[in-house]
């Protein structure tokens, strides 16, 4: 079953932890809006503390960064005024936006969530205007809608394509990624971003899709999730008959007995029992860790799966789902990831894509950064690169019947 959460702390914005991948098949559970099994969650380990990056004024007109057209500009413009730092184009600075003497030292938002990148402004500040590193290598691998996440009352798609969202429950507050990009920070409560139901946002529509987003937790346990988890993004607004699919983050404990993990899920119109992949501690130790940054990626296919699926003919495809740049096994797993798993067949319907809550009876207390849909398989090397840009290091670590970073 599906049920709300709220509420929001923050802690330190530390990156990776460590995480092992439990390789047992999930067991059916619930009525229609137990929506499946499957899950996911990653680990953390020592990288560089979010917090690190930060927007303070000190970030002059040296370091030139170069843009996407090649032109070199001024790096992190300590003016912030419309025009451009020397040699560079306004508001376009790949590598960073105009700081205009803002400051990361945030200030409290609705319900704990702290504005970490109050004062921000500049040239390109606001709504996603400017392109930077991460931005740049994203959009060059083509996806069909991408929001930046860094917009206040509307999210401009960036890949052109005219995917727009909008955010509800007023604007979120400003969180800073490993980066110093921003993301949005939603209170846990009412607050989400909401984008029109679109083909390209449709499993069906090439056979194959896949989400990306950087996500930040602020809190482990959702105190009005009934079963214990929060759906922090899906298209499956109304359930049945328009579900298709979601990503998820379980509670440390939970009436469904799951670890505390994260989940890509599939599924049927009617949003019964779906079909999911997960990364989780193999002991159901803690392996999210509140304030840390994740990159999580959800795949899916219907035209190909691996031997271990069963039932091929009726129900093709598979599930795979990458945290922090590293791919879990599905075939450690049996028949978890795999459409035949709960005989899904998913079928393209009217829901919007909600980000910060699903169905309006969970919600996402964190922040959520640089979203991007993609209309084919993204790949290892493209998710490991974006990684590489966003934090500054390659991913490490493995994914069988344990995992870890």
């Amino acid at each position: 079953m599906w049920r709300a959460t709220r509420f929001a702390l923050i802690s330190g914005a530390a990156l990776v932890s460590v995480a092992a991948c439990d390789s047992s098949v999930d067991a059916p559970s619930g009525p229609a809006r137990s929506s499946g099994r499957g899950g996911a969650a990653p680990a953390s380990a020592g990288r560089t503390n979010a917090a690190g990056h930060t927007n303070a004024a000190g970030h002059g007109n040296s370091g030139g960064a170069v843009d996407t057209a090649g032109n070199t500009g001024g790096g992190r413009g300590g003016a912030g005024s419309a025009g451009q730092p020397p040699g560079g184009r306004a508001g376009a600075n790949v590598g960073g936006r105009s700081s205009g003497g803002g400051s990361d030292s945030g200030r409290t938002g609705t319900a704990g969530i702290r504005d970490e990148t109050a004062g921000d402004s500049g040239a390109g500040g606001a709504g996603g205007a400017e392109t930077t590193d991460y931005d740049a290598a994203v959009l060059a691998d083509g996806p069909v809608m991408y929001l930046t996440m860094s917009g206040e009352t509307n999210e401009p798609d960036r890949s052109g394509n005219g995917h727009d969202g909008s955010y509800r429950g007023g604007a979120p507050a400003r969180a800073p990624l490993p980066n110093g990009d921003r993301a949005a920070g939603f209170d846990g409560v009412k607050q989400y971003l909401t984008v029109p139901s679109a083909a390209a946002l449709s499993i069906p529509t090439t056979h194959e899709l896949t989400w990306e987003a950087w996500i930040r937790p602020d809190v482990l346990q959702f105190p009005h999730a009934t079963n214990g988890y929060v759906d922090w993004m899906g298209k499956c607004e109304e359930y049945a008959p328009t579900c298709e699919w979601e990503a998820r983050l379980y509670s440390l404990t939970n009436s469904e007995d799951r670890c505390n993990r994260l989940s890509a899920y599939a599924f049927n119109p009617d949003g019964d029992l779906g079909s999911g992949a997960f990364w989780q501690q193999a002991d159901c130790g803690v392996s999210i860790v509140a304030g840390d940054w994740y990159q999580v990626v959800g795949e899916y296919t219907t035209l190909a799966q691996p031997a271990s699926c069963s039932e091929t003919g009726s129900y093709p495809g598979v599930i795979e789902i990458w945290v922090n740049g590293v791919r879990w096994n599905q075939a450690s797993h049996g028949q978890t990831g795999c459409m035949s798993q709960y005989q899904v067949v998913p079928v393209a319907n009217d829901s919007p894509l909600n980000v910060g809550t699903m169905a309006h009876d969970a919600w996402f207390a964190g922040a959520v950064g640089k979203l991007a849909i993609y209309d084919k398989l993204l790949g290892a090397d493209a998710i490991a690169r974006h990684y590489q840009v966003m934090t500054g290091r390659q991913p490490t670590g493995s994914c069988a019947d344990t995992c870890s970073f």
